[in-house]
């Protein structure tokens, strides 16, 4: 075997010898990296692929054998999977198109997403690998690069400062004002925390005992159902009610694969419905209610 290899290099250095002597120097052809494209590819439960095509161009007479090749990717620095060639024949004197899977583990979109709202919600994805071409006497190395930055505002909408007119049964409200923003974050859970400042119009207090809640992304459910809340407005008085809502983030990967597949693009809806109870009856009102759309562009 060690035979053959000595006398393919000879035969190599032979053709180059003959094919691209210049003025009495040895001189190489240097392959041009034409053009670079990345698409997502097969998106399973578990794993989200980016196919990356390379197309090179050979001037030599020769073909190139591709040495090595290897791609990584990282969101926010979090090291997301890894990739290799499935298609690297350099044909001579002409364009090839080399082929590279990159798999993205989906285990590990709870990790990136904690680092995204911690990170008001921006990321940056990067792709970093290299080819390199062997050519026995000398060898050609090409990184491979990918950066893109997005952002998000998926609570946007849920704050308010514009007064408005309630009813819950009968009785009126005034919710006066409405704030949310993110709270604890970790792999397993996200809050959502609203503050509502909420104005008692009636002569008699109104007691708060429950909040229904519900939010979703592409109808994935990360919220549903009631917690008790013990809140008391009273009569011709304004109170400062504080709601948490959290997420279930081992939902994350089963959301990310449905972003990928709905082309980058997340439907969501988050509804806060707390309860009074009066005469005893209960009776529920909306204090936050919104439907949007985010898009991301993670390959450019």
């Amino acid at each position: 075997m060690w035979v053959i290899k000595v006398l393919v290099a000879t035969l190599l250095i032979s053709v180059i010898l003959m094919g691209c002597a210049q003025e009495g120097k040895l001189t190489i052809g240097k392959p041009e990296i034409r053009e670079i494209n990345h698409e997502w590819g097969k998106v399973t439960t578990s794993t989200t692929e980016i196919i990356t095509k390379v197309v090179v161009y050979n001037p030599n007479p020769i073909s190139l054998p591709l040495k090595d090749v290897l791609t990584e990717i990282y969101m926010n620095n979090i090291k997301m999977g890894e990739g290799s060639a499935l298609k690297a024949d350099i044909k001579a004197n002409s364009e090839s198109t080399i082929v590279i899977s990159t798999k993205l583990e989906n285990g590990r979109i709870p990790e990136w997403w904690v680092s995204h709202i911690k990170n008001a919600e921006k990321s940056v994805m990067k792709m970093k690998g290299y080819l390199v071409f062997d050519l026995k006497i000398t060898e050609f190395k090409y990184p491979i690069e990918l950066s893109n930055a997005i952002e998000t505002d998926i609570l946007a909408g849920l704050s308010s400062n514009v007064p408005r007119k309630i009813g819950a049964g009968p009785i009126t409200l005034t919710v006066k004002s409405t704030k949310s923003y993110w709270g604890d974050v970790s792999e397993d859970y996200t809050e959502i925390i609203t503050i509502a400042t909420i104005y008692n119009d009636n002569l008699v207090p109104v007691p708060i005992t429950k909040i229904h809640q519900l939010v979703e992304m592409n109808g994935i459910r990360f919220a549903e159902g009631s917690s008790n809340v013990a809140t008391v407005i009273q009569p011709k008085s304004e109170a400062t009610l504080t709601f948490v809502t959290k997420l279930d983030n081992r939902l994350l990967d089963e959301w990310w694969v449905s972003h990928i597949k709905n082309g980058e693009r997340t439907k969501v809806k988050i509804v806060l419905q707390p309860v009074i109870e009066f005469a005893g009856k209960e009776f529920m009102f909306t204090l936050v209610e919104k439907e949007s759309v985010f898009l991301t562009n993670l390959l450019g």
